[in-house]
């Protein structure tokens, strides 16, 4: 969070879940500071940057039930932050509310990338009879991949704690696959010990 610019971030990928086809989704990269030594961060806040308030509060709120859910406090932006016309949060936006909801860490996420590809499944022979056969043709289709960039920062210095990159596809509802990319990063958290409960 150095410059106001960056913590614009660009467009989040809510519109384009709503017409996105998908089967799962898979983090392809880890944390990025593996010699950070603040310790597991327990008490965040969760802004999802989109002119949609509606699929913001959806996304936040799936975010910080499911951080709840693992021990861990969160907040969501929504409640302190309004979103302006242009998306770019300013940060002494997100500095106050910091301050309000006394969080040690920051994460947003954005969309970098969206593409289309073309799968076909091969047909095959059918058998109709004595030396009878025909030809399947196979199934040509299209799937959406959105590829997102989730990133989390220490609330007091700014510093970039972990990055993750998501891939998703999916032919589910936009629920569906909130949840599976809320998922996929907070299992990967876990994994990599960057949450946990607040320590007594």
């Amino acid at each position: 969070m150095k410059k106001d610019a960056a913590i614009g971030l660009g467009y989040l990928f809510f519109v384009a879940f709503l017409i996105m086809s998908c089967a799962g989704t898979e983090i392809t990269q880890t944390p990025v500071d593996h010699a950070y030594k603040g310790g597991p961060v327990s008490n965040i806040l969760v802004i999802a940057i989109t002119g949609n308030e509606h699929n913001r509060r959806t996304y936040e709120k799936k975010f910080v039930a499911r951080l709840k859910s693992v021990g861990v406090d969160a907040f969501a932006s929504e409640e302190a932050i309004p979103m302006p016309p242009d998306l770019q949060l300013k940060k002494e936006t997100i500095v106050n509310a910091v301050k309000q909801y006394e969080n040690d860490a920051v994460i947003i996420t954005q969309l970098i990338g969206k593409e289309k590809e073309d799968v076909y499944t091969r047909g095959g022979a059918a058998r109709l009879g004595f030396f009878s056969y025909t030809r399947d043709p196979g199934i040509s289709s299209t799937n959406t991949i959105v590829r997102l960039e989730t990133n989390l920062y220490d609330a007091k210095t700014g510093k970039l704690i972990w990055s993750g990159k998501s891939k998703t596809m999916s032919k589910d509802s936009t629920d569906r696959i909130m949840n599976e990319v809320i998922k996929a990063v907070i299992d990967d958290w876990q994994k990599n010990k960057i949450i946990g409960p607040k320590r007594s």
